[in-house]
């Protein structure tokens, strides 16, 4: 090969989705294709006539027109055209001029076509369908997970077999059965159907500090009904289940039967800043300075769990499960300190916490529904200095305060459930911008702590008001719309200068919370209680509100944009810099920017959905 072709060869390989192929492929493919340069405002293809090439732009760029002249997009170095007509039958239904001087290379149709068949990654790119692409993208990252969790399935971590006892062995029989085993839990069986499990704290908390009778059944101190996986779950989900329900066992079941246990150890073995480990530990911490000091390897986790190729929406349940740790240990030294509640309440957590999508550190959103019991001048103390107490361990645990002042500390959102069922009534009746604004805080709550029934029930009443009220559903529809994707003519990326004043894309503002008010108002349309974005959207699809295929778009779309925003903070915090949510373009491959239009191309297409749905005239 010649050194002009060798060159061509390199360049092939850096660029997608060709970079993906073997180096005999390569070959055929620099070997096959031809080179055309193109002056300024030269014809490349004619709407009507045959096309055979497929084109990638080398130098210079292309402008592609329709049939009166219109623009409607524009090829730039790097970047692909006319592969529309040589995958679909050779017509050409676009035309292409130069825009400028341009270096053009020429694959082979048939070549290409080949390709497409042999590649899925190949075919995947020159999709016609954005949302389809986009899907068949989604499926290649999780096809392509490296992790070692992710590719490791339950059965290959679980060790030995499960130690067991029948319910009415004795609480001194199952302590010695376990000394004997030396493990720390065992399975509880109600003859051959698991009942529950005990392990070796229950001996302390249950046993001991109630000096219970050892000659009392051990069903008398198991978990019953515990929680099982089966041998092919992901070691990744496994590491998930516990994290999201404090536990460090679970049993292994097959058709009904117990086949044997993993643990948390088994997992912590495999991974490095284990998230299990980390919450395991914040559970056992007794200051608010020990807490500080295991917030701080937050960011390393999370690196971890991004350079495990797990999804955003796994990472943002592991990283959430982190953050919930961290508030419940505060109020649990917090009521050390003052003691028992004098009436009932619930600790409400709200924003990406409630939905279960934390990245880094974040501000904090919390607030307290009190009984109807509560007396201003008899509690109020109480719960005024618990409020203070858990904010202040936040902020020093990196939980910063929250710029609105939407925290227990503010008396406003420390009220007793006749006012905030007040509040809700009141957003709904009449949706000015203020309410609006507290509606799409305050629908995205959940109890961490406390009587969740205080919460349940005004969800319960909130979600029947609000499906029937075309109003305020409609003005939510157009609150929903206040934020667009980054995405200007041509496709062109739309940047905005941070405080750094770098151009960069606002992942967050302008990627993720779009996806989030849509998904808050499909499922407050469909009156579903799912807070986290992808479940929304998929019970929203499943009530009828949403159909099937614009579901799959957003969900996939709001997965690669926060997979994007997560690879960003990792990269920011492995570099020493703290963690941030704006993305200069130059930071993303070409792939990445390709799919990332694609993805914000959905948004787009279903925000102007929703506009015309709820004629809310915002998109003009």
């Amino acid at each position: 090969m010649e050194i002009e072709q060798l060159e061509i060869r390199d360049y092939l390989a850096q660029t997608s989705p060709l970079d993906k192929l073997d180096s005999e492929t390569l070959d055929k493919i620099t070997q096959s294709l031809e080179i055309a340069y193109v002056r300024r405002g030269g014809e490349i293809l004619t709407i009507g006539e045959s096309n055979q090439w497929l084109y990638l732009v080398r130098t210079g760029a292309a402008e592609i027109v329709d049939a009166d002249g219109n623009l409607v997009d524009q090829a730039d170095a790097g970047e692909w055209f006319g592969y529309r007509s040589v995958l679909h039958g050779g017509n050409v239904t676009l035309g292409v001029r130069a825009l400028e001087d341009s270096l053009l290379y020429l694959v082979p149709g048939e070549l290409m076509r080949e390709l497409a068949e042999q590649y899925r990654s190949v075919a995947g790119f020159f999709l016609r369908d954005k949302p389809e692409r986009l899907r068949h993208v989604m499926a290649d990252m999780r096809d392509s997970s490296d992790s070692a969790l992710i590719a490791t399935r339950v059965q290959e971590l679980a060790h030995g077999e499960p130690q067991m006892v029948d319910k009415s062995t004795s609480i001194r029989a199952a302590a010695q059965h376990m000394k004997e085993a030396t493990v720390t839990a065992m399975l509880v069986m109600d003859n051959e159907k698991l009942a529950g499990i005990i392990t070796d704290r229950a001996f302390c908390t249950k046993v001991a500090a109630n000096a219970m009778d050892l000659s009392l059944p051990v069903a008398e101190i198991m978990t019953p009904d515990p929680i099982t996986v089966s041998s092919q779950t992901p070691g990744s989900e496994a590491l998930l289940i516990m994290a999201r329900h404090n536990v460090r066992h679970l049993p292994v079941v097959e058709d009904g039967k117990v086949v044997s246990m993993v643990t948390a150890t088994d997992l912590i073995r495999r991974q490095s800043h284990n998230a299990i480990y980390l919450i395991n530990e914040i559970y056992r911490a007794d200051t608010v300075e020990q807490l500080c000091q295991l917030s701080r390897q937050l960011p390393n986790t999370l690196c971890s769990l991004v350079r495990s190729s797990m999804t955003a929406y796994d990472i943002g349940h592991a990283i959430s499960s982190i953050g919930e740790a961290i508030n419940k240990r505060l109020i649990k030294l917090a009521q050390k300190k003052l003691g028992a509640a004098p009436v009932p309440y619930a600790w409400i957590v709200a924003g990406s916490l409630a939905r279960n999508e934390q990245t880094a550190h974040s501000d904090q959103d919390s607030s307290l529904i009190l009984s109807d019991d509560y007396e201003a001048a008899e509690h109020g103390q109480y719960f005024a200095a618990l409020a203070r107490f858990v904010s202040d361990g936040l902020n020093q645990c990196g939980y910063v305060y929250c710029p609105g002042d939407v925290m227990a500390t503010n008396p406003k959102w420390r009220q007793p459930f006749s006012a905030w069922r007040g509040y809700f009534d009141s957003w709904i009746g009449e949706p000015e911008p203020r309410a609006l604004m507290y509606a799409s805080i305050f629908f995205d709550l959940r109890c961490i702590h406390g009587d969740e029934a205080l919460l349940t029930r005004l969800q319960k009443r909130v979600a029947k008001k609000s499906r029937k009220n075309t109003i305020f559903l409609s003005h939510m529809a157009a609150n929903a719309l206040h934020y667009r994707p980054p995405l200007g003519l041509f496709r062109k990326f739309v940047l905005e200068n941070t405080g750094a004043e770098e151009k960069a894309l606002n992942m967050k503002r302008r990627g993720v919370v779009p996806i989030t008010d849509l998904a808050r108002v499909y499922a407050l349309s469909a009156g579903v209680r799912s807070l986290h974005t992808q479940d929304r959207l998929e019970a929203a699809s499943e009530a009828g509100k949403l159909s099937v295929e614009g579901m799959k778009d957003l969900r996939d779309a709001f997965e690669f944009i926060a997979s994007v925003r997560l690879q960003h903070q990792a990269l920011q915090i492995e570099q020493g810099r703290a963690p941030d949510n704006y993305v200069p373009p130059e930071e993303l491959s070409s792939l990445e920017k390709r799919h990332l239009k694609d993805a914000f191309e959905v948004v787009r297409t279903m925000q102007e959905a929703m506009a015309v749905r709820y004629q809310t005239g915002r998109l003009g």
